[in-house]
């Protein structure tokens, strides 16, 4: 058996975007202004002097960035191949304090775009140190990277961004929830209707007093837009980000497929039937009610595979590739480690980018297990599809089958995400209270999040 590391993550939420304009329009009022200017000094002086202490001949580096057991491992590796430089691993990650960083003079070396908005939003602002010269010198593999990953390396043709691995959406299934029901797997046959027809069946209630209450459900999935609005070819964008249309026909028809599997098939669990299938409350959502056999399938990311390891030992589930519909697109996910232009360390901050597409780190990507490895080489790839550690884990290639047509969610350089997503979950979340359909709601989100383009169109501060 190979020397594996073994280990647990701790789960969050999902990475959001952010709007750089909107934080610093925020700042503007006198007020602000005074009290981003002492967070900045503050920040300062606690950074200078305590997370870059001098050591002779040894360059420390400030890599800030989310917590989770690898970063451990990655670092321990790095320094040990590396003796000169000393990595920090600053857990704080949120954007505003990473801004306020950025505009004082205590950039970190190494910092995390979480998502294509992001990239894109800190290069606009001129604070991105452009790669492309390091290239040759360094041995930058840009050529053995995922194809897909190009927009988490790249904007207006400059590399500024490394990603160090990716994600897409899969279905999990419970196989005891199957065997139980006397239902075959899925497989790479299952259409949408399939999937529908398998969920009607895992889906079970008891009676009481007369009420049906829920004991079983059939399937949850991936709560965002993107994935129902592509399914039938729609878009959430036009291609320069200037319009949403998001009320198209081809993207309310897929829409619509969301609204059924609750509202008329009844196979996902309402909030409420959440909260009643688990003494629990509902803590840990989709993968708790997975685990303990609640819930027969979902859609979700690879990173569950660590969360099971840790807490659901014994339970039998396999992953799949999403049933087939008419346009096949997947979400991708994946952040990309970039170089401040303040940073001051960037000849050993660029060594420490490099460190992490180099195989032994790709492999820990792959141990590790919330993601697969952002290089695409036989060897990496081979260690991705089978961890002896782990000999259950045998569909990880329907995990790069669905890579293969995954792309980013779509951003309009003219509203955030954040913005977007608010509009959105209010609008959808009135259709879970029964207060209108999916295709108003649909037309309700176009109709606000054009206003909000519209405004920013004509804002002369506003950076494209």
């Amino acid at each position: 058996m190979r020397n594996r590391c073994v280990l647990h993550k701790c789960h969050a939420p999902l990475p959001r975007g952010f709007f750089f304009a909107f934080i610093m329009k925020k700042y503007l009022s006198l007020t602000g202004i005074i009290l981003a200017a002492a967070l900045t000094c503050a920040c300062g002086i606690y950074l200078c002097l305590t997370l870059h202490p001098e050591r002779p001949g040894v360059t420390t580096i400030r890599w800030v960035v989310g917590s989770t057991p690898i970063r451990a491992k990655t670092i321990e590796y790095f320094e040990s191949l590396n003796p000169d430089i000393k990595v920090i691993n600053d857990v704080d990650a949120g954007m505003q304090r990473i801004l306020t960083q950025l505009a004082g003079d205590v950039a970190p070396d190494v910092f995390t775009a979480y998502d294509v908005e992001a990239l894109r939003t800190f290069y606009n602002y001129g604070l991105l140190t452009d790669l492309t010269p390091y290239l040759k010198q360094y041995d930058i593999p840009i050529d053995d990277f995922f194809p897909t990953l190009r927009d988490y390396l790249f904007v207006d043709g400059k590399l500024v961004g490394i990603p160090e691995n990716q994600s897409t959406l899969c279905l999990f299934y419970n196989k005891t929830m199957f065997d139980e029901a006397g239902l075959a797997y899925p497989d790479h046959s299952w259409t949408w209707e399939d999937m529908k027809e398998a969920a009607r069946k895992l889906t079970l209630y008891k009676d009481a007093g007369g009420r049906k209450i829920s004991v079983q459900k059939g399937l949850m999935v991936f709560e965002d837009p993107h994935f129902f609005v592509w399914m039938y070819g729609g878009s959430v964008y036009t291609k320069d980000g200037r319009k949403c249309i998001i009320d198209s026909p081809e993207a309310r028809k897929g829409m619509r497929e969301w609204e059924e599997l609750r509202m008329k098939d009844r196979v996902v669990p309402s909030p409420s039937e959440i909260m009643s299938l688990d003494a629990h409350g509902g803590d840990g959502g989709d993968r708790m009610l997975f685990g303990k056999n609640k819930v027969a399938m979902f859609i979700g990311g690879r990173d569950y595979v660590t969360y099971f390891r840790e807490y659901f030992k014994d339970l039998e589930y396999g992953i799949a590739r999403l049933p087939k519909c008419p346009c096949k697109n997947n979400i991708l996910f994946s952040k990309s480690y970039c170089i401040p232009v303040g940073s001051k360390h960037k000849e050993e901050a660029v060594r420490f980018l490099v460190h992490l597409t180099n195989e032994a780190n790709q492999n820990l990507v792959s141990d590790y297990g919330d993601g697969v490895p952002s290089i695409d080489k036989p060897s990496i790839i081979k260690n991705f599809l089978f961890n002896p550690d782990y000999p259950k884990e045998t569909e990880n290639q329907n995990v790069l089958d669905e890579l293969a047509v995954s792309r980013p969610l779509e951003v309009s350089p003219y509203i955030s995400l954040v913005d977007f997503r608010q509009i959105s979950n209010y609008e959808i979340g009135n259709v879970w209270l029964g207060t209108q359909d999916m295709d108003t709601a649909c037309r309700n989100i176009a109709k606000r999040v054009n206003e909000v383009i519209e405004r920013n169109i004509k804002n002369p501060r506003l950076k494209k």
